[in-house]
């Protein structure tokens, strides 16, 4: 079964990736704010968790299938975390075309905070069909919504232990039947701007690390 609704952006240069490692930026949800839609109520339910009886219909997204959101998303924190990742390339004009990017909530959030209770199994089932699609050697994940659901409550985490070891920001994992580690790097969300930036020397000294293992 497909249980994931949004089709990951994926760079041109992803399979070269950063230092020879492939790269998949996780975010936490998309919103809409169209609250005057007709379809807001339904789309955005977070008790049904569907938005795609609107894929092909959405009066506000200039025509574009909704489950292609990824390729469409832009705004402040997907440049702030461009520019950070910057540094860890030479005379790259787009480093966007190196990563691929997606969300974990799979449909859209009523609201911008991501909450806990809008989360369910299916959005992890679609994480794992992400993975085995992608084989990224390493998850950036965006903010503190997500965290249990890949990290703690995650079976296929394979060193929790180290966590503290790491300043909590390095774990890895490994999909049943399937020798590939993926390494997951867990930072503040790049729209917390507060937060993100008390941080970036210690996300930073991680990211390098990940990518030179």
């Amino acid at each position: 079964m497909n249980n994931r609704f949004f089709e990951p952006f994926v760079g041109a240069r992803y399979k070269d990736g950063i230092r020879g490692k492939k790269v998949l930026v996780l975010g936490a949800s998309f919103y809409c704010a169209r609250k005057e839609c007709e379809f807001f109520n339904e789309c955005t339910n977070p008790e049904k968790k569907d938005s795609s009886r609107f894929d092909n219909i959405c009066p506000y997204n200039n025509g574009y299938p909704l489950h292609n959101e990824p390729a469409n998303a832009d705004g402040r924190p997907y440049r702030v975390f461009g520019r950070f990742m910057q540094q860890f390339v030479d005379n790259e004009n787009d480093i966007w075309q190196r990563l691929a990017f997606t969300n974990y909530l799979q449909f859209f959030s009523p609201t911008t905070i991501t909450k806990q209770s809008y989360l369910s199994e299916r959005d992890f089932e679609a994480f794992l069909e992400t993975l085995r699609n992608l084989k990224p050697d390493i998850v950036i994940s965006w903010g503190t919504a997500t965290l249990n659901a890949i990290r703690r409550d995650n079976p296929y985490v394979i060193d929790k232990d180290i966590l503290p070891k790491s300043d909590y920001y390095i774990c890895h994992m490994q999909l049943p039947n399937d020798g590939h580690t993926i390494t997951l790097v867990s930072g503040y969300h790049p729209s917390s701007m507060k937060h993100w930036y008390s941080n970036l020397d210690t996300l930073k000294r991680y990211i390098d690390l990940a990518l030179n293992k």
